[in-house]
């Protein structure tokens, strides 16, 4: 398969099973460089497994998955090259609880990557700045709140320069007050032209922030549209409802 559109991300008829579970049906889907996609749908529709797939922590079956320029094809090789190139958030933040704010940050850089201390360390500070979080860079996570965790994971994954930044539902697990401080800095991130595919359920993120929302049910992308004719005008009846369930929720 030819990669075209500078796409960072390109799937094509991406298939997965658990058992006898069709988990993705054929999904098929590009991202350019600097594009944001949102992810939608009902709780088990496939969505985590699909972003899961795109940075090797779950493995596909049938299809072809080409991230910044490699093909996942099972092999060690290419689980690393991607992960070096695709940060990803997850729900519950996954930091290391026994480091600093700072080491979390610089672990990887330094004895993954071979990055020497005082850079990481300068680069590190700097990140922290763009999230806000300057002055918690001696703490431990689990001195911070559910918002501030999740920023510092943000900033983690930034330490790799991804050329895509993957997030898997990464405001579910806070407290509503804490779900805007984290949305504030993704919206930043966009706004700079990184480019994203978001696992969420915040639908006004969604509107103001992406260029494509994707709907998925049951395991397969049933809508794909901009957001303007996602929730203005959807297309298909299992869409319609969806749209309708948030719009009556709000």
């Amino acid at each position: 398969m030819t990669v075209t559109r500078d796409l960072v991300v390109e799937m094509s008829g991406l298939n997965k099973w658990y058992g006898e579970h069709h988990a993705l049906r054929d999904v098929s889907l590009g991202l350019a460089a600097g594009e944001k996609i949102v992810l939608c749908g009902p709780s088990g529709s496939g969505k985590s497994t699909l972003i899961r797939c795109i940075n090797g922590l779950e493995a596909f079956h049938e299809g072809d998955l080409i991230v910044c320029g490699t093909r996942l094809d099972g092999t060690q090789d290419s689980l690393t090259a991607v992960r070096r190139k695709a940060g990803m958030v997850f729900q519950n933040f996954n930091l290391f609880p026994h480091l600093t704010v700072l080491e979390n940050l610089t672990l990887g850089a330094v004895y993954a990557r071979g990055e020497p201390q005082d850079r990481a360390i300068e680069r590190a500070h700097g990140l922290l700045a763009r999230v806000q979080l300057t002055s918690q860079t001696l703490k431990f996570p689990g001195q911070l709140s559910g918002g501030q965790r999740q920023r510092v994971a943000i900033a983690r994954a930034l330490m790799l320069e991804p050329e895509v930044m993957l997030f898997d539902e990464p405001t579910s697990a806070l407290d509503p007050e804490m779900v805007h401080e984290v949305l504030d800095v993704m919206e930043e991130l966009a706004v700079s032209g990184q480019a994203m595919i978001v696992v969420t359920h915040e639908m006004g993120f969604a509107r103001s922030v992406a260029d494509l929302v994707v709907f998925m049910d049951q395991g397969e992308i049933v809508e794909a549209a901009r957001p303007e004719i996602f929730f203005d005008a959807p297309a298909t009846a299992r869409a319609k409802a969806f749209v309708g369930q948030i719009s009556h929720a709000t």
